[in-house]
């Protein structure tokens, strides 16, 4: 923009939102203004050309705003997930491990354990580990599943760590937040898995997220023929091969909620670190058995790109 160019920002319950989540994540009420004003400035301006993102970059480099591309958009559509490089710089993402540190010195795993051990600090308790989400492009990458200003930052962090040898046998997938459920309680449902890569799982067997591409489609036809109050139990459905989702330290992975996941085999020599973060679109709680129903519930600006194979499993109503 020209010197002179000015932005009109208009103050509202998203700005007031945004300051909110700022100062529960640790910034002081005056960086909270100023991260909220800055932050509706950027999505007022006109979009920046693409260019390539720097061989090596801090917080402080992130000034071009990354979008995500027609393909991962169709990707993540069709299959139910997509990997983004490069989205953490590295003084965050050593600020995050270091908080993952200081998180197993109050909650370390027995002596001796191998498998996952999972800690759920509160988004406010853990400043640098939210920071993973607040400081830097992440949401504004979530948010283009969902529509800008859609979704709100979430209360709680789930640190996950695999510790070898550690060999997953079980071969099935779970979904979060209705297994075991009581029939007269909600199920814990949200609208996308946003994980931060604190390690290198970019070899098969490093501790790896296992998922089933495509079954948020295959979930959803279930519950419409069954009800969504089925959702007491894993759905019968047939399942396609599972895949181990690869990624090295500093990159994002979205997950659609409904895609059927599981801990993964951890044979290597280093313990997997990730940091996982359940995001919804605001008001989503009030719907959720339309989100069962409807895979793209809330993510609205995909619904034009489902065409293409909606037809097949009839998930488009």
């Amino acid at each position: 923009m020209a010197e002179n160019d000015t932005i009109t920002i208009r103050v509202d319950e998203r700005i007031e939102q945004a300051i909110a989540a700022l100062t529960r994540g640790g910034a002081s009420a005056t960086t909270a203004i100023e991260q909220a004003i800055l932050e509706s400035a950027r999505r007022a301006a006109p979009a920046a050309p693409t260019e390539a993102m720097p061989d090596s970059i801090d917080s402080r480099t992130l000034s071009v705003r990354r979008m995500l591309t027609r393909d991962q958009l169709q990707e993540f559509a069709e299959r139910g997930y997509i990997v983004i490089r490069d989205v953490v710089p590295p003084d965050i993402l050593a600020a995050a491990n270091a908080a993952v540190d200081d998180q197993l010195r109050m909650h370390p795993p027995q002596e001796g354990h191998a498998g996952p051990h999972f800690m759920f600090p509160k988004w406010e308790e853990e400043p640098a580990l939210a920071a993973l989400l607040r400081d830097t492009q992440a949401f504004s990458l979530a948010e283009e599943l969902t529509g800008d200003g859609a979704m709100e930052y979430p209360w709680q962090t789930q640190i996950a760590m695999t510790y070898p040898p550690y060999t997953d046998d079980r071969g099935m997938p779970h979904i979060d937040g209705g297994m075991r459920r009581k029939a007269d309680e909600p199920p814990r449902t949200f609208t996308v898995l946003a994980g931060f890569f604190l390690t290198d799982q970019d070899d098969d067997d490093t501790g790896n997220l296992y998922v089933w591409p495509g079954t948020h489609r295959a979930h959803a036809k279930y519950f419409r023929e069954h009800g969504p109050d089925a959702f007491t139990s894993y759905p019968d459905i047939k399942l396609p091969e599972r895949e181990q989702v690869r990624g090295r330290a500093g990159d994002m992975l979205l997950k659609h909620y409904m895609v059927g996941h599981n801990v993964g085999s951890n044979t290597s020599d280093s313990v997997r670190r990730t940091v996982y973060f359940r995001l919804k679109v605001r008001g989503h709680d009030a719907t959720w058995r339309q989100i069962l129903q409807n895979p793209w519930h809330d993510f609205t600006p995909l619904r034009p790109l489902v065409s293409a194979f909606e037809e097949n499993d009839d998930s488009g109503r």
